[in-house]
């Protein structure tokens, strides 16, 4: 789950001292906001700069909690990116600040996000303790929404680990706190994409489609392209399950189309992993395990995406020679998931960059 929602309700601080320190809060505010404003037109590169800014000044002004509410946007930034390394160091400097103030609606969401990102790389029981702790902060606070976030990150995390009902239990709470609150849109948008996540976990893929299709009409209209990429990746994956693969084709196109700008990287790999399984199903073996080699092999795939794509991979390599799996491994390491992707969505045929030759 792509869930910004809780975090754009956060308001960084507005500058209060005098003199110098007045001026570098106005430029840590100024910074915070432009990051803001480019985090939600999906430039993330450009934010993750904006938010460094902003922290610089929020530090030399000794604006501690102004820089823990950066830090945990810079956080978002580089975790949407796929560096899960930084991410993590920002939400844990995050934490330090937070503990420090005893602010605990901070302390809950830094934990929070520490636990997102032990999902993404696969640390499932850390995220579990994460994910409880800030549970349980949200709850002291009587923060709802809080509580209802936390709810989907852990829905996400069991049905990761494979326990598709306790993550069924965890989605409909979380439902069940903000339904009657504000931003139904949204609401509706993520319940209809999750319990699609759990339909399609017990191949119940009539009834996965038709909730990731309603996702996909409030993702549309939410302008929320991150989620309507996630979306179209599952409703492609239905689509091969059912051979109906110019649909699948379709909405893996759109998908790419809408990822690759916003260079978030976990998606894009996501997104090739549906491309490859596509590329089996149409008979071009060779390309689907090069093309699943680049997607796998890249350090920001997470690790729920690698297990889905276990029974495919051993499906490859049993088709193919020992000569043409160690050809897609050797390829894999010599293009990156955006020329993958670009060409595959161009139609064209990517080529390893070649290597600088010496000069006479």
């Amino acid at each position: 789950m792509i869930d910004s929602a809780h975090d754009k309700n956060l308001q960084p601080f507005h500058p209060k001292s005098s003199g110098a320190h007045e001026s570098l809060s106005k430029d840590a505010y100024f910074f915070h906001k432009k990051g803001d404003t480019l985090f939600v037109s999906g430039r993330f590169e450009e934010a993750k700069g904006a938010y460094r800014k902003s922290l610089e000044a929020y530090q030399k002004a000794g604006d501690s909690q102004g820089a823990g509410l950066t830090l945990t946007r810079l956080g978002r930034v580089l975790e949407i990116l796929g560096e899960y390394g930084e991410a993590r160091q920002a939400y844990q400097e995050s934490l330090r600040i937070f503990q420090g103030s005893s602010d605990l609606q901070g302390i809950a969401r830094s934990k929070a996000h520490l636990g997102n990102v032990c999902w993404a790389t696969g640390d499932y029981q850390e995220a579990s303790n994460f994910l409880q702790e800030a549970l349980s902060f949200y709850h002291i606070g009587e923060d709802l929404a809080g509580e209802a976030w936390v709810h989907d990150l852990m829905g996400n995390l069991r049905l990761a680990m494979r326990e598709d009902e306790a993550a069924e239990r965890h989605y409909l709470s979380s439902y069940t706190l903000v339904e009657k609150q504000g931003e139904r849109l949204q609401v509706e948008a993520w319940n209809h994409f999750h319990l699609g996540a759990v339909a399609l976990f017990r191949g119940q893929k009539d009834g996965a489609k038709e909730r990731f299709s309603e996702a996909l009409q409030c993702f549309v209209r939410l302008n929320d392209d991150l989620g309507q990429v996630a979306t179209l990746i599952h409703l492609g994956e239905i689509a091969c399950s059912g051979k109906n693969l110019a649909e699948a084709e379709q909405h893996l196109q759109k998908a790419l189309r809408l990822v690759l700008p916003t260079h978030c990287k976990p998606l894009l790999a996501d997104a090739l992993t549906g491309v490859a399984q596509l590329l089996k199903d149409k008979k071009e073996e060779k390309k689907a395990i090069s093309l699943l080699m680049v997607a796998l092999s890249h350090p920001t795939c997470r690790q729920q995406t690698k297990d889905r794509m276990v029974t495919l991979i051993l499906h490859l390599e049993s088709n193919l020679s020992r000569h043409e799996v160690e050809g897609g491994f050797k390829w894999a390491k010599a293009v990156s998931l955006e020329e993958m992707a670009s060409a595959w969505v161009s139609a064209g045929s990517p080529k390893p960059k070649a290597k600088n030759k010496k000069q006479k």
